[in-house]
């Protein structure tokens, strides 16, 4: 299903739309508005997330990892079961 799309007018410098206009065909504009601004604001929803959580994790709640190598010893343990073989999407059967 094709996403419904809105008509929108925006006022930009000269320079920028001289840059635009000479980096860009003119076909092809709208989808690279679009994947920036996308871009841009995943970026700082994600940046507001963190801060949102900011203040989380708190050391007094994991004293199992208190040292680099508790949290080394962690890891190597979460990542044992996930091993994947990759060979038939690098096309290496062998």
């Amino acid at each position: 299903m094709r996403a419904v799309k809105e008509r929108m007018n925006l006022y930009i410098t000269k320079s920028i739309m001289d840059d635009l206009r000479h980096a860009i065909p003119a076909r092809e504009r709208t989808r690279f508005v679009e994947e920036v601004l996308a871009r841009e604001l995943r970026r700082r929803k994600l940046r507001a997330a963190l801060a949102a959580s900011a203040g989380a994790w708190k050391d007094e709640d994991h004293p199992e990892l208190a040292t680099f190598e508790d949290v080394n010893r962690w890891l190597e343990e979460s990542r044992k079961g996930f091993t994947r073989d990759f060979s038939k999407e690098w096309g290496n059967n062998g």
